[in-house]
Protein backbone atom coordinates (compact mmCIF):
# COMPACT_ATOMS: atom_id res chain seq x y z
CA UNK A 1 0.00 0.00 0.00
CA UNK A 2 1.20 3.50 -1.01
CA UNK A 3 2.26 6.32 1.80
CA UNK A 4 -1.04 8.11 0.85
CA UNK A 5 -3.21 4.85 1.26
CA UNK A 6 -1.78 3.72 4.75
CA UNK A 7 -2.78 7.25 5.97
CA UNK A 8 -6.52 7.19 4.65
CA UNK A 9 -6.70 3.55 5.68
CA UNK A 10 -5.47 5.07 9.31
CA UNK A 11 -7.67 8.01 9.15
CA UNK A 12 -11.02 6.25 8.51
CA UNK A 13 -10.14 4.11 11.19
CA UNK A 14 -9.71 6.63 13.97
CA UNK A 15 -12.95 8.51 12.44
CA UNK A 16 -14.80 4.90 12.61
CA UNK A 17 -14.28 4.53 16.20
CA UNK A 18 -14.64 8.12 17.55
CA UNK A 19 -17.66 9.62 15.63
CA UNK A 20 -18.55 11.16 12.37
CA UNK A 21 -17.32 12.30 9.60
CA UNK A 22 -18.61 15.61 9.51
CA UNK A 23 -18.18 16.09 13.51
CA UNK A 24 -14.85 15.19 13.33
CA UNK A 25 -13.98 17.39 10.37
CA UNK A 26 -16.08 19.96 12.41
CA UNK A 27 -13.92 19.93 15.36
CA UNK A 28 -10.64 19.64 13.48
CA UNK A 29 -11.39 23.28 11.59
CA UNK A 30 -10.90 21.08 8.12
CA UNK A 31 -13.55 22.14 5.30
CA UNK A 32 -15.53 18.57 4.47
CA UNK A 33 -14.12 18.34 0.77
CA UNK A 34 -10.69 18.74 2.32
CA UNK A 35 -11.15 15.88 4.78
CA UNK A 36 -12.89 13.54 2.53
CA UNK A 37 -9.63 13.82 0.95
CA UNK A 38 -7.76 12.67 3.51
CA UNK A 39 -9.56 9.74 3.87
CA UNK A 40 -9.68 8.74 0.30
CA UNK A 41 -5.53 8.78 0.30
CA UNK A 42 -5.79 11.47 -2.18
CA UNK A 43 -3.66 13.81 -0.56
CA UNK A 44 -2.00 14.37 3.24
CA UNK A 45 -2.10 17.64 5.31
CA UNK A 46 0.07 20.18 6.01
CA UNK A 47 2.49 20.09 8.59
CA UNK A 48 0.09 22.00 11.25
CA UNK A 49 -3.08 20.38 10.05
CA UNK A 50 -1.26 16.58 11.06
CA UNK A 51 -0.42 17.87 14.45
CA UNK A 52 -4.30 18.89 15.03
CA UNK A 53 -5.27 15.40 13.98
CA UNK A 54 -2.43 13.91 15.95
CA UNK A 55 -3.19 15.95 19.34
CA UNK A 56 -6.93 15.26 18.11
CA UNK A 57 -6.80 11.27 18.50
CA UNK A 58 -3.66 10.85 20.34
CA UNK A 59 -1.49 9.38 17.76
CA UNK A 60 1.87 10.73 15.79
CA UNK A 61 3.12 11.20 12.99
CA UNK A 62 3.74 7.48 12.26
CA UNK A 63 -0.21 7.40 11.04
CA UNK A 64 1.64 8.54 7.69
CA UNK A 65 3.59 5.41 7.55
CA UNK A 66 2.84 2.81 9.32
CA UNK A 67 -0.90 1.16 9.48
CA UNK A 68 -2.71 0.70 12.57
CA UNK A 69 -3.16 -2.44 14.29
CA UNK A 70 -6.72 -3.49 15.29
CA UNK A 71 -5.64 -2.93 19.21
CA UNK A 72 -4.30 0.66 18.49
CA UNK A 73 -7.71 1.08 16.99
CA UNK A 74 -10.06 -0.23 19.96
CA UNK A 75 -7.15 2.15 22.04
CA UNK A 76 -7.67 5.44 19.87
CA UNK A 77 -12.06 4.15 20.17
CA UNK A 78 -11.69 4.47 24.01
CA UNK A 79 -9.85 7.83 23.87
CA UNK A 80 -6.51 6.43 25.13
CA UNK A 81 -3.04 8.13 23.81
CA UNK A 82 -1.28 5.61 21.80
CA UNK A 83 2.01 7.80 22.81
CA UNK A 84 0.94 7.51 26.21
CA UNK A 85 1.06 10.12 28.81
CA UNK A 86 3.61 13.39 29.14
CA UNK A 87 6.54 11.31 31.26
CA UNK A 88 5.90 14.55 33.99
CA UNK A 89 2.27 13.47 33.76
CA UNK A 90 2.67 9.51 33.80
CA UNK A 91 5.08 9.69 37.31
CA UNK A 92 2.86 11.94 38.56
CA UNK A 93 -0.10 9.32 38.16
CA UNK A 94 1.55 6.71 39.00
CA UNK A 95 3.47 7.87 41.98
CA UNK A 96 -0.19 9.16 42.94
CA UNK A 97 -2.38 5.55 42.92
CA UNK A 98 0.92 4.18 44.30
CA UNK A 99 0.81 6.38 47.67
CA UNK A 100 -2.74 6.31 47.72
CA UNK A 101 -3.31 2.02 47.02
CA UNK A 102 -0.60 0.25 48.52
CA UNK A 103 -1.68 -2.59 49.14
CA UNK A 104 -5.46 -3.32 47.42
CA UNK A 105 -7.17 -2.19 43.64
CA UNK A 106 -9.77 -0.55 42.92
CA UNK A 107 -9.93 -2.15 38.88
CA UNK A 108 -10.98 -5.19 37.42
CA UNK A 109 -13.93 -5.99 35.19
CA UNK A 110 -17.27 -7.19 37.05
CA UNK A 111 -20.65 -7.73 35.73
CA UNK A 112 -22.37 -6.15 37.53
CA UNK A 113 -21.89 -2.65 36.20
CA UNK A 114 -20.90 -4.30 32.39
CA UNK A 115 -19.56 -2.44 29.57
CA UNK A 116 -22.07 -0.27 27.37
CA UNK A 117 -24.14 2.64 27.56
CA UNK A 118 -25.80 4.00 29.77
CA UNK A 119 -28.46 6.78 29.89
CA UNK A 120 -27.46 9.27 32.84
CA UNK A 121 -30.07 10.37 34.65
CA UNK A 122 -29.16 13.25 36.68
CA UNK A 123 -30.77 16.71 38.81
CA UNK A 124 -29.65 19.29 37.42
CA UNK A 125 -26.81 21.39 39.01
CA UNK A 126 -27.80 24.46 37.16
CA UNK A 127 -31.72 24.44 37.93
CA UNK A 128 -33.37 22.70 41.43
CA UNK A 129 -36.52 22.53 39.41
CA UNK A 130 -35.53 19.90 37.05
CA UNK A 131 -33.34 16.44 35.54
CA UNK A 132 -30.85 15.90 32.75
CA UNK A 133 -30.23 13.04 30.99
CA UNK A 134 -27.15 12.50 28.80
CA UNK A 135 -25.11 9.41 27.48
CA UNK A 136 -22.00 8.01 29.39
CA UNK A 137 -20.26 4.88 27.83
CA UNK A 138 -18.34 2.39 29.99
CA UNK A 139 -15.22 0.33 28.40
CA UNK A 140 -12.70 -2.16 29.87
CA UNK A 141 -9.04 -1.71 28.65
CA UNK A 142 -6.53 -4.33 29.13
CA UNK A 143 -7.05 -3.41 33.02
CA UNK A 144 -8.66 0.04 33.98
CA UNK A 145 -12.44 0.27 33.24
CA UNK A 146 -12.78 3.93 31.77
CA UNK A 147 -16.00 5.85 30.82
CA UNK A 148 -16.59 8.81 28.16
CA UNK A 149 -19.34 11.17 28.08
CA UNK A 150 -20.14 14.30 26.00
CA UNK A 151 -22.11 16.72 27.79
CA UNK A 152 -25.03 18.56 25.55
CA UNK A 153 -24.56 21.44 23.48
CA UNK A 154 -27.20 23.35 25.18
CA UNK A 155 -25.16 23.35 28.19
CA UNK A 156 -22.79 25.53 26.02
CA UNK A 157 -24.79 28.65 24.81
CA UNK A 158 -21.89 30.06 23.50
CA UNK A 159 -20.87 27.02 21.30
CA UNK A 160 -18.06 24.35 21.89
CA UNK A 161 -17.01 21.85 19.78
CA UNK A 162 -17.18 17.80 20.76
CA UNK A 163 -13.19 17.80 21.83
CA UNK A 164 -14.44 20.36 24.36
CA UNK A 165 -17.29 19.08 25.57
CA UNK A 166 -16.17 15.79 25.94
CA UNK A 167 -15.17 14.36 29.94
CA UNK A 168 -13.36 11.51 29.92
CA UNK A 169 -12.67 9.23 33.40
CA UNK A 170 -12.36 6.09 35.67
CA UNK A 171 -14.28 3.47 36.96
CA UNK A 172 -13.45 1.72 40.70
CA UNK A 173 -14.17 -1.24 41.96
CA UNK A 174 -15.23 -0.54 46.02
CA UNK A 175 -17.10 -2.25 48.62
CA UNK A 176 -20.18 -0.56 48.77
CA UNK A 177 -20.69 -0.19 45.02
CA UNK A 178 -18.29 1.97 42.47
CA UNK A 179 -16.78 5.78 42.25
CA UNK A 180 -16.42 7.37 39.17
CA UNK A 181 -14.00 9.70 38.59
CA UNK A 182 -14.08 12.45 35.71
CA UNK A 183 -12.31 14.68 33.90
CA UNK A 184 -13.98 17.19 32.25
CA UNK A 185 -12.07 18.96 29.40
CA UNK A 186 -10.93 22.96 28.79
CA UNK A 187 -12.61 25.51 29.67
CA UNK A 188 -14.28 24.02 32.56
CA UNK A 189 -11.65 21.72 33.39
CA UNK A 190 -13.35 20.48 36.48
CA UNK A 191 -12.97 17.21 38.53
CA UNK A 192 -16.39 15.22 39.59
CA UNK A 193 -16.84 12.31 41.38
CA UNK A 194 -20.13 10.11 41.27
CA UNK A 195 -20.85 7.29 43.48
CA UNK A 196 -22.95 4.25 41.75
CA UNK A 197 -24.18 1.08 43.62
CA UNK A 198 -26.64 -1.90 42.27
CA UNK A 199 -30.57 -0.86 41.78
CA UNK A 200 -33.68 -3.15 40.47
CA UNK A 201 -35.48 -1.68 37.93
CA UNK A 202 -37.70 -4.14 36.42
CA UNK A 203 -35.07 -6.48 35.51
CA UNK A 204 -32.98 -3.37 33.71
CA UNK A 205 -29.28 -3.44 35.02
CA UNK A 206 -28.93 0.28 36.81
CA UNK A 207 -26.93 1.44 39.64
CA UNK A 208 -27.75 4.46 41.25
CA UNK A 209 -26.25 6.93 43.73
CA UNK A 210 -25.23 10.54 43.97
CA UNK A 211 -22.91 12.77 41.97
CA UNK A 212 -20.21 15.89 43.23
CA UNK A 213 -18.79 18.35 41.50
CA UNK A 214 -16.07 19.96 42.49
CA UNK A 215 -16.51 23.58 41.92
CA UNK A 216 -17.19 26.79 44.52
CA UNK A 217 -20.28 27.24 45.52
CA UNK A 218 -22.89 29.68 43.05
CA UNK A 219 -26.19 31.38 43.81
CA UNK A 220 -29.05 28.96 43.19
CA UNK A 221 -26.99 26.32 41.90
CA UNK A 222 -26.12 22.19 43.28
CA UNK A 223 -22.92 20.82 43.93
CA UNK A 224 -24.24 17.49 44.67
CA UNK A 225 -27.05 15.50 43.24
CA UNK A 226 -28.78 12.36 42.88
CA UNK A 227 -28.12 9.76 39.86
CA UNK A 228 -28.80 7.20 38.20
CA UNK A 229 -27.59 5.23 35.04
CA UNK A 230 -29.57 2.72 32.89
CA UNK A 231 -27.96 0.61 30.66
CA UNK A 232 -29.55 1.15 26.85
CA UNK A 233 -30.30 -1.82 24.73
CA UNK A 234 -27.23 -2.07 21.75
CA UNK A 235 -29.33 -0.45 19.13
CA UNK A 236 -29.02 2.64 17.61
CA UNK A 237 -32.88 3.67 18.13
CA UNK A 238 -32.53 3.56 21.75
CA UNK A 239 -29.14 5.17 21.75
CA UNK A 240 -31.21 8.19 18.99
CA UNK A 241 -33.94 8.19 21.65
CA UNK A 242 -31.65 9.46 24.74
CA UNK A 243 -28.88 11.49 22.13
CA UNK A 244 -32.23 13.75 20.71
CA UNK A 245 -34.42 13.90 23.64
CA UNK A 246 -34.46 17.64 25.19
CA UNK A 247 -32.24 18.07 28.10
CA UNK A 248 -34.04 19.60 30.63
CA UNK A 249 -37.22 17.53 32.15
CA UNK A 250 -39.62 18.90 34.87
CA UNK A 251 -39.84 16.34 37.65
CA UNK A 252 -43.70 15.54 36.56
CA UNK A 253 -41.81 13.94 33.27
CA UNK A 254 -39.31 11.95 34.31
CA UNK A 255 -40.01 8.46 33.80
CA UNK A 256 -41.40 6.55 36.52
CA UNK A 257 -38.84 4.64 36.60
CA UNK A 258 -35.82 6.83 37.60
CA UNK A 259 -37.54 9.81 39.16
CA UNK A 260 -37.86 7.61 42.75
CA UNK A 261 -34.15 7.44 42.75
CA UNK A 262 -33.44 11.17 41.21
CA UNK A 263 -35.47 13.67 42.73
CA UNK A 264 -34.29 15.02 45.84
CA UNK A 265 -35.30 13.94 49.50
CA UNK A 266 -35.16 15.55 52.69
CA UNK A 267 -31.30 15.61 52.25
CA UNK A 268 -29.63 19.04 52.19
CA UNK A 269 -26.26 19.92 50.27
Amino acid sequence: MSVLGVFGANLRQMVGVRGTQASIAEDLGIGRVQFQRYLRGDSFPKPHVLKRICDYFGVDARILTDPLTPGQVDLIGAGVRLGGLPDAVGRAIHEGIAFACPDQSYFGATDTIPDGLYENWRGSMSRKDCAIVSLVQIKTLREARVLRGVERRELHPGGASLRKREYRGILLNQKAGFAALFFHSEPSRVVSLVFLAPVEIGGRTAAAGFGVLARGSLPGMNRVTRTIWVKLEPTAGEVMRVARSKLFWAWDEVPHYVVNHIRPGGETF
